[in-house]
């Protein structure tokens, strides 16, 4: 057997020296400002069927509806995207985008950040001053975003 390992994804030494260095100021920042009030943000997708190859997967029938009838998924398969968030007042509850919508820089930052995020300030944190920390997702990263 053998095995192919991709090199997308490794980190490079100075890549983790770099790392490394966000780290500490990151920790000395919390340190300095006793901030324990930090609440961690991700979203998941979630596939609800598998993706179909037609040119490998075939089904005998004589009519479309039996096509149908037996389940045939398509090129691009159902999915839910949830969101959550974590801190250590607990766990947010979790939010699903709405079906068949792309989650960019609007979508995030109306229905997440205003229709999610913004009242888990007096819900989950009672009004003190939080963090919010998120990953570099593209919606996240918008300059309309900060």
């Amino acid at each position: 057997m053998r095995v192919h390992l991709r090199s997308k994804g490794h980190l490079t030494p100075a890549l983790k020296e770099i790392r490394r260095t966000r780290a500490k100021r990151l920790l000395q920042w919390h340190a300095e400002n006793r901030q324990e009030n930090i609440l961690f943000t991700d979203e998941k997708i979630f596939t609800t069927e598998k993706q179909c190859n037609n040119q490998y997967n075939k089904i005998h029938a004589q009519t479309f509806l039996e096509v149908r009838s037996e389940g045939a998924g398509g090129h691009h398969p159902s999915y839910v995207m949830v969101w959550c968030g974590v801190s250590r007042q607990g766990v947010t509850p979790l939010y699903f985008c709405e079906r068949g919508v792309k989650t960019g820089a609007q979508v995030y930052q109306e229905d997440v950040l205003q229709g999610v995020v913004k009242p888990l300030n007096a819900i989950v944190f009672n009004g003190q001053k939080w963090v919010f920390q998120q990953d570099s997702a593209p919606a996240h990263k918008a300059k309309t975003t900060h």
